[in-house]
């Protein structure tokens, strides 16, 4: 299928060029058509009658540091297989997408609020130095250590990969607009290039963004930071 400088695709837009390379398709089976190249992964839905092409990496990370793989493992030692967090590193993650790489680790782990205390005296006792309790922005600055443990309010009805106890790129990405805590770790200024690298180049579930973003009423900041090239995708 031959493709154009277009960013976003509506449908009319598909159908058009898969009948430059097969005039012969009838409109039933272009529809059947772009529903196989929506399935092979070819093709994403962004939003109601848009698509962009596929070809962008996977968001990945994996937990680096001693001190991120000896809390995932006090955690999954001591609470039931069903208990909701989300753990990452500073590094692992942010310095994805930052110009000016970030030097000083930290670990966030984010559970819900009402085990926050819970979990804080757990890993206290479990031998964890630096474990520091949903600070302010002014206790980030006073008391990080290099591998610090930040432990956070996990939001309900964030968007996490459950299995694996992950922070998805959706919710990263809002975070990022959001969280007074990853402010303190990378210069306001990139923001809109982290944003453009992240819209652009990255896998992402848009309606799951938006979503997320309303939810955190960061929504007209996302707009304000999306490259030209996804404009209208957020004005739905």
């Amino acid at each position: 299928m031959a493709v154009n400088n277009k960013f976003i695709y509506s449908t009319d837009d598909l159908m058009s060029l898969i009948l430059e390379d097969s005039p012969s398709y009838k409109t039933s089976s272009l529809y059947n058509k772009i529903e196989d190249m929506e399935n092979n992964g070819k093709i994403t839905r962004v939003g109601k009658n848009k698509y962009i092409l596929s070809g962008r990496r996977p968001f990945a990370y994996e937990l680096e540091s001693y001190n991120a793989k000896k809390v995932s493992r006090i955690i999954g030692n001591k609470y039931s297989p069903d208990f909701e967090y989300v753990i990452y590193e500073i590094t692992s993650t942010l310095n994805q997408f930052v110009n000016h790489l970030i030097n000083k680790n930290a670990v966030i782990l984010e559970v819900d609020k009402f085990f926050l205390e819970h979990v804080f005296d757990t890993l206290k006792k479990a031998g964890l130095r630096s474990v520091i309790l949903n600070p302010s922005k002014e206790e980030i600055f006073r008391y990080l250590e290099d591998g610090s443990i930040i432990l956070l309010p996990l939001i309900s009805r964030s968007p996490i990969d459950k299995k694996n106890h992950k922070i998805t790129i959706e919710k990263l990405a809002v975070d990022m607009i959001c969280s007074t805590t990853l402010n303190c770790f990378y210069e306001g200024a990139e923001l809109p290039n982290i944003f453009e690298d992240i819209l652009l180049n990255y896998k992402i579930k848009y309606d799951t963004l938006k979503n997320y973003a309303k939810r955190r009423h960061a929504l007209e900041k996302l707009k304000v930071l999306a490259p030209k090239e996804l404009e209208e995708m957020f004005n739905d």
